[in-house]
């Protein structure tokens, strides 16, 4: 017996949204039986054509909608041709679910990148950060909204996600999201890792974020001067939680940890080395290299009157947001024109180790970077600061003459050796 199929797609009316748009549905017959399912999608009636089974238009929603209708009745046409050579036989019923299956068979972009981070999430702690699975996190509730707002779907398969979908989804983080350039770059990094995994699946077989161009943009590091870092030392804080705080800032000037680095420090991490010498060996939590320096009298003396010899971890630390919120405070009274946060303190134990001849390639190990050019930023504003303390002697000694007949003036940065 030859069966025959036909698909229709076609709105529900009598179900509109907030918004007036209706529910997108498929139909199914095989030799006069039907069966009808939710292709997951409103659309606004007035941009339908009923006669093509398609939405009217050439805009990006139009495109998106007319290409996922093309792949889902080609993929009806072929398990139904599947399920007929196997069986011998056919019900709509059994094409809906054999086509349709679960979101594992649907290779659903927002289905494979939960799961992705669920996975992740119980890694925490065993090569995993928690700070890595909040920005996967992050990164999945933008591309839902951004799928939601800019498709009105609840899901895209993976292999719909085309150039302009990953452009539009650029253009909605830094427009909608309100993101700067560096945040969109880490975002769209995490995105590209997410489609890279279906790609290593199987499950498209072509990258669409080949052509795709975005930049990280280097920042300007703040950090304290050493004439500002003396302020801060001076300061006398009001109550104990300040007084930790600025301690705290304090010990991560003379180690270069970062928040969470001091916060995870823990007894075991100082050891007495082959020179006898007492270090600080640790690893980044950010990127898990080793980081090993030598404890100077101050951070010493900081674990002695701050530290918890009752309990693994060194220093109880405040939160990152409140240390922030007393050091921008105490920045201020101390007339320092730095915005100053916790990670301020880390930039100038780099900028303060340059400065009194530390070898980049030795602050490079120190500050546990995985690529010397990151290290390298610091020498570029430690140049910056020779110059522009180069210049500001210049501008004091401009009038001053050397005797002769010839003349001269003393040179000054910038200008040209020439003879009266």
């Amino acid at each position: 017996m030859t069966s025959s199929l036909s698909i229709l797609f076609y709105l529900k009316y009598g179900s509109p949204v907030k918004d007036g748009r209706l529910p997108l549905m498929c139909r199914i017959t095989i030799d006069g039986e039907s069966t009808s399912f939710s292709c997951k999608r409103h659309l606004p009636p007035e941009r339908w054509d009923a006669r093509r089974g398609m939405m009217a238009g050439d805009d990006e929603e139009a495109q998106m909608v007319n290409l996922e209708l093309g792949h889902l009745r080609d993929q009806l046409r072929a398990d139904f041709e599947a399920i007929l050579r196997e069986y011998g036989s056919i019900k709509p019923k059994w094409l809906k679910e054999y086509t349709l299956g679960s979101p594992e068979r649907h290779e659903m972009v927002l289905y494979m990148f939960h799961k992705h981070n669920e996975d992740f999430r119980k890694m925490i702690g065993y090569g995993r950060s928690l700070k890595s699975y909040q920005r996967y996190d992050i990164v999945y509730r933008h591309l839902r909204a951004f799928i939601r707002t800019r498709y009105h779907l609840e899901d895209v398969r993976v292999k719909y996600v085309t150039i302009n979908m990953i452009n539009a989804f650029e253009q909605y983080l830094r427009v909608d999201c309100g993101l700067k350039n560096n945040s969109v770059w880490i975002y769209m990094i995490t995105f590209k890792h997410i489609i890279a995994l279906a790609r290593a699946a199987g499950m498209i077989r072509s990258d669409p974020f080949v052509t795709y161009k975005n930049r990280f943009q280097q920042v300007e590091r703040g950090y304290l001067t050493q004439e500002e870092l003396q302020k801060i030392l001076q300061y006398e804080p009001d109550g104990a939680t300040e007084s930790l705080v600025r301690d705290l800032f304090v010990f991560s000037v003379f180690t270069g940890l970062s928040y969470s680095d001091v916060k995870a420090l823990t007894w075991d991490n100082v050891r007495t080395l082959f020179d006898g010498q007492v270090w600080i060996v640790t690893r980044r939590r950010k990127t898990g290299t080793a980081s090993n320096i030598l404890l100077l009298d101050i951070p010493r003396q900081l674990m002695e009157r701050h530290g918890d010899r009752g309990s693994a971890h060194i220093f109880r630390m405040p939160s990152n947001n409140c240390c922030n919120d007393y050091l921008i405070a105490m920045g201020r009274r101390c007339g320092i024109p730095t915005h100053i946060t916790f990670h301020i303190a880390r930039h100038t134990f780099a900028t303060l180790s340059l400065s009194k001849g530390v070898p980049i390639e030795t602050l490079s190990s120190i500050l546990g970077h995985t690529n010397i050019r990151t290290t390298q930023i610091y020498a570029k504003i430690t140049n910056k600061k020779i110059s522009e303390d180069m210049a500001a002697l210049a501008d004091k000694i401009r009038d001053l003459k050397l005797p002769g007949e010839a003349g001269l003036d003393v040179i000054t940065a910038g200008s040209n050796p020439t003879t009266r």
